[in-house]
């Protein structure tokens, strides 16, 4: 299957829901929804491309579109638990990057409100989204977890607020509800005419953990304590915290989407630096402030002050409130002007192999 364009995949609506009776005004409503963006994107009938009839991914529609990534956008659904389908609580959609899953954004509208909790409607629109531009940082993913079961299903409603706040401040990000859609990558019918690197590597691990008493955990809202924490990805096991609520509180996905992106932008670096600093010393090795999420990688090369030259043998995790940090062995230092704390390195351009009358220096 070729495109001579990007395209954008549609998948079919997600019902997010532990009642499967859903009513056919309700599915209805979903495909108008489903429009109602595609023209926001200025996308018409006469653009789609492809529709599978066949398979677990039936439904699934492909609409050639003016931009220059491929992407999907998922549509999701979410209910009370175990009360008739009637009406939906929450409608929502992502435009997520085909490549890599990464999400540039969300929009959600609330069409009912329950147990006299009103929660904001989003005001970006979805054409807004779609022409967005990212800086290089480090992409976060998300895990929400809870110890409670909520009618409005609390994890799901902070992923969408949480994600679009990191988006609009020019995070690129992958939630739980992101996820769903990106294993298409594999099929055979869902292949990309570009390379696909699914899934994307997050450079940035958040953790959020809720945690309701006893006498709250089986209301349909309850009040509860939440930690927020931060590691390296899929690089590290250690996790540092964030942002700490020890005082029971109602559901507020806008103040929580507040204060964590306030809390994590202190975190996030710009990929595009080429300096590493060293932040301890060890005999023969040196411990730097970035690793893996800078492209760094084992038998790396860097160049310090006076010549000095070096290579990255170790990923070391949580090393002096660094969460991706690394282990660089001295290969060359000068006598007189040692590598010290708060040395700058930078990546080593010689091309190898080197010379003879370079390797006998490098090696003094």
């Amino acid at each position: 299957m070729e495109f001579p364009l990007a395209f954008l995949i549609l998948p079919p609506t997600f019902m997010i829901t532990e009642n499967p009776e859903i009513p056919k005004e309700v599915t209805a409503r979903a495909l108008a929804y489903q429009e109602n963006l595609l023209n926001q994107l200025g996308i018409t009938k006469a653009q789609e491309q492809v529709s599978i009839t066949k398979g677990g991914f039936r439904g699934t529609r492909f609409f050639i579109w003016n931009k220059s990534y491929d992407a999907y956008l998922p549509t999701y659904f979410l209910f009370p638990i175990g009360k008739l389908q009637k009406k939906e609580f929450m409608q929502t959609a992502s435009i997520v990057r085909y490549q890599d899953c990464l999400q540039f954004g969300s929009v959600w509208n609330i069409t009912d409100k329950l147990n006299n909790y009103s929660f904001s409607n989003s005001v970006v629109k979805i054409n807004a989204i779609a022409e967005r531009s990212f800086s290089e940082l480090s992409p976060i993913k998300m895990n929400t977890m809870d110890d409670f079961r909520s009618d409005e299903r609390i994890s799901h409603i902070l992923n969408i607020y949480l994600g679009e706040k990191l988006s609009e401040k020019g995070i690129l990000n992958i939630t739980n509800l992101s996820r769903i859609v990106c294993k298409g990558n594999f099929l055979e019918n869902l292949q990309s005419p570009t390379e696909v690197a699914y899934p994307g590597k997050p450079h940035r691990l958040l953790i959020i953990k809720m945690k309701a008493d006893i006498s709250q955990k089986k209301n349909n809202m309850p009040n509860f304590v939440y930690r927020a924490q931060i590691n390296s990805g899929v690089f590290a096991e250690k996790n540092k915290d964030l942002l700490v609520e020890n005082n029971p509180q109602p559901f507020s996905p806008d103040k929580m989407s507040e204060q964590i992106v306030a809390s994590i932008l202190k975190e996030i670096h710009d990929l595009k630096a080429e300096e590493f600093k060293v932040i301890r010393r060890y005999r023969g090795w040196v411990y730097l402030n970035k690793g893996r999420a800078f492209q760094l990688a084992i038998g790396t090369r860097l160049i310090g002050p006076s010549d000095a030259r070096l290579h990255i043998i170790r990923f070391a995790p949580e090393v002096n409130g660094e969460i991706d940090s690394s282990i660089a062995f001295i290969r060359y230092e000068d006598d007189k002007r040692p590598i010290v704390v708060g040395d700058i390195l930078k990546i080593d351009p010689t091309l190898f192999p080197k010379s003879k009358n370079s390797d006998n220096k490098s090696s003094k």
